[in-house]
């Protein structure tokens, strides 16, 4: 802009790509399979490199490199110059058999459970961190059986009751249960971080300064039990399981 100076100038070549991808594998098997595995991926650098060395301002980062003695050496001046970012994922989300027959589900069916796995990993280098890289791993399963409620009637048929034209009957008549539960749910997810980043130690090689790490591992559980005993009567219950595993 107008007004910016000389020395305001970026001075930096900034290279950036993303590239990533929709994959549903499950295409490459059978259709009679009735697999759904659907994957996305993606990856994504920034490598910002300076014209100047940042530990030495007054000389150019390409002068530098080229009075280096050897390769080694030149490979640890361009590390330690560069500000360097990456991004992986690898996603598979709600990986499942679908229904492919017309009767009642049962209990036991493929269709009713379900997987999803996500990986995540980060790595960055800077003049200032030598090292800073987080993975993240993420598994789920899950399961669900929800069948249509079928309530049976044992006396709706009796002919002492329809015969009667008085509703004191009626409790009795109209009595009916649900032998089945109509909703049995049980979902588990697992995550854990494992993450650690090192500080340079600027102006000395023989030091380096101890990593911080960051990490956590977590499992959680859901549990869900719906039973419509009657028609008027329900039960509900749902319960939740945290737990943090401890890692040394």
């Amino acid at each position: 802009t107008l007004e910016q100076r000389v020395n305001d100038r970026f001075r930096d070549n900034l290279t950036q790509f993303d590239i990533a991808a929709n994959i549903e594998l499950g295409k490459l098997l059978p259709k009679k399979a009735a697999i759904s595995i659907p994957v996305f991926a993606s990856y994504s650098q920034t490598v910002s490199k300076p014209e100047y060395d940042p530990f030495d301002m007054d000389i150019k980062l390409k002068d530098k490199l080229s009075a280096a003695k050897s390769s080694a050496q030149k490979d640890s001046i361009k590390n330690a110059a560069v500000d360097f970012n990456s991004t992986t994922t690898v996603n598979f989300t709600n990986v499942r058999k679908n229904r492919t027959g017309t009767g009642n589900p049962k209990i036991y069916d493929l269709s009713n459970f379900d997987f999803s796995y996500s990986y995540f990993n980060t790595k960055a280098h800077n003049p200032l961190i030598e090292s800073n890289e987080v993975t993240r791993h993420r598994g789920a399963m899950g399961y669900n059986f929800a069948p249509q409620p079928k309530f049976i009637e044992p006396f709706k048929k009796i002919k002492f009751f329809k015969k009667r034209k008085t509703h004191w009957f009626d409790l009795v008549k109209d009595f009916n249960f649900n032998p089945a539960p109509s909703q049995l749910s049980f979902r588990t997810d697992i995550q854990r971080q494992f993450g650690a980043v090192r500080p340079r130690s600027i102006g000395s090689d023989k030091y380096k300064i101890p990593e911080t790490y960051d990490k956590y591992l977590v499992f959680q559980r859901d549990y869900i039990l719906r039973w419509n005993l009657t028609r008027s009567i329900n039960f509900d219950f749902t319960a939740t399981n945290n737990s943090r595993v401890d890692e040394p």
